[in-house]
């Protein structure tokens, strides 16, 4: 069987996956939203009820209480990460973040920084003190934000790169100090 010339990808090709996560980010982020949704259901009922969420998002989180099996407290964690992906990370995290402290917060932000301009040892020793962190995602965040930087984005662009930057490490640092209680 003869065999087909293989075609030459273009630039162009590139250029329109860039940004995309792959399909394993793609799930990790949807376990790290199912993880969020967990400490968001140990919320009180009250706490839950003044989330600026859908309306859906908080029967979930409300039914999820009463749920004792344990595969269906799964999959009802799994429902609430598929609905958390429609919301806005910054205002979940800014309810969960009080758990953390401004000291924690303040610590996390020092990570960014410290991140953005080091790269690679400071990534590593991060990774290092934070379990839950998926080494690869963080590195695209950080390289998509120099790529940003590079190519001369406004001020305003620059600042939402950052902030993605430090919602991935505040996930990952409520997920990493949930695993530490358990």
């Amino acid at each position: 069987m003869a065999r087909r010339p293989q075609k030459g990808y273009s630039t162009e090709d590139f250029q329109s996956l860039e940004g995309r996560a792959s399909k394993t980010e793609q799930k990790k982020a949807v376990q790290r939203m199912a993880a969020l949704g967990e400490q968001l259901a140990e919320l009180s009922n009250k706490q839950i009820e003044q989330l600026p969420v859908e309306e859906r998002l908080i029967e979930a989180l409300l039914d999820v209480k009463l749920i004792s099996s344990f595969e269906a407290r799964r999959r009802q964690f799994q429902r609430i990460g598929k609905l958390l992906r429609s919301e806005d990370e910054t205002v979940i995290l800014s309810y969960l973040t009080p758990q953390q402290g401004l000291k924690k917060t303040a610590q996390l932000n020092r990570w960014v920084d410290r991140m953005i301009e080091q790269g690679d040892p400071a990534l590593h020793e991060f990774t290092k003190a934070f379990n839950a962190t998926d080494r690869h995602t963080l590195r695209q965040h950080i390289l998509r934000y120099h790529r940003d930087q590079s190519l001369q984005a406004t001020p305003e662009e620059l600042e939402e790169a950052r902030q993605r930057i430090l919602n991935y490490v505040q996930q990952v640092a409520l997920l990493s100090d949930q695993g530490k209680a358990k």
